[in-house]
């Protein structure tokens, strides 16, 4: 399975290539550059943006890189499994603690009585 980032980076490009499909068969009807709404330069520049969009993602820069990983499945399975050892450890020592403070208050209580 390819990782997310790759999926995006295809629909994108596909997004690009049906807005261009879209301007020819504009431009194919008879619409012109420059008219009112300008539907041509806005099917022109979302083209571009998208085209754009894709090409810094498959560098692993720009702004959607954040959110889409470049990572693997191993890769992925591996980070995943390292966090959920952490978060593991961290109740262990955080009930370990409790324990702790639930011995000495009891211990406390029982020299104060």
């Amino acid at each position: 399975m390819h990782p997310p980032s790759v999926a995006v980076e295809r629909l994108l490009y596909g997004t690009g290539v049906g807005l261009l499909l879209g301007l020819g068969f504009g431009l194919q009807s008879g619409r012109t550059l420059g008219a009112n709404p300008p539907v041509m330069e806005v099917f022109i520049g979302a083209a571009v943006l998208c085209f754009l969009l894709g090409w810094t993602l498959s560098n692993g820069t720009g702004p959607l890189s954040r959110w889409f990983s470049h990572e693997s499945e191993d890769a992925m399975a591996r980070r995943v499994r390292a966090e959920i050892e952490e978060v593991h450890r961290s109740e262990d020592v955080t009930s370990k603690w409790a324990e702790l403070e639930a011995k000495v208050l009891t211990q406390d209580l029982g020299e104060e009585e």
